[in-house]
Parts: structure tokens; C-alpha cells; sequence
């Protein structure tokens, strides 16, 4: 199994108007198209009490990452679901992993 160098945060909360179950709905569409991408190795999301939603990425390298975040903002299926997300709150970071530990 290969071994995740990076990860991808995006930290978000739905537009004004958008319930917590359609958001959800919709930011699940984007396994479809994540999962083709070369390098992902897995994806989790996750929702805080105060409606921020939380997406970790999981990727073989920074390249890979970068050009699927580019594939994905130039496709326009998934206009849609981007249109559910308030952008201008939006936290968007690649970040290396240096340290791991899991049971």
C-alpha cells in the first residue's frame, strides 16, 4: 500500500440557505471524480457542532494534489457542489506529513 506524504484540508461552511443534510449530500458527490485522481489514497469528512465541515485528503504527493484541485475547478459538474460552499470563509491548505502514528 502506498504511503500518504500529503495531506489536503479544506475547512468550510455551507451558504446561507443550505441545510446541514443537502451540504452533506453534495460534498459526497465529489468521491466520484476524487477517487479517479491519481495519487488519492483516502478521504474523510467530517461536520463540528458549529456547522463547519471539515474535509481531510489524503495524497502520494504534492503534484497530484495540486493538478486534481485544478482538474476539479475547471469541471463543470462540480460547479454545483462548489456553489454550496461560502468561499469566502473557506480554508484551503496542503500540508506534508512529517510524523505518524496510528493503532
Amino acid at each position: 500500500m502506498k504511503q500518504a506524504k500529503i495531506i489536503e484540508m479544506v475547512l468550510w461552511k455551507s451558504i446561507e440557505g443550505i441545510s446541514t443534510e443537502k451540504a452533506k449530500q453534495s460534498i459526497t458527490k465529489l468521491n466520484d471524480f476524487i477517487n479517479k485522481q491519481p495519487g488519492f489514497l483516502g478521504r474523510k469528512t467530517a461536520l463540528a457542532e458549529d456547522g463547519k465541515f471539515l474535509d481531510i485528503v489524503y495524497w502520494t504527493d504534492i503534484a497530484s494534489a495540486k493538478k486534481a484541485s485544478e482538474k476539479a475547478m475547471q469541471n463543470e459538474k462540480l460547479i454545483p457542489i462548489f456553489s454550496t460552499i461560502n468561499q469566502k470563509e473557506m480554508m484551503f491548505q496542503h500540508f506534508e506529513i512529517f510524523n505518524t502514528i496510528e493503532k
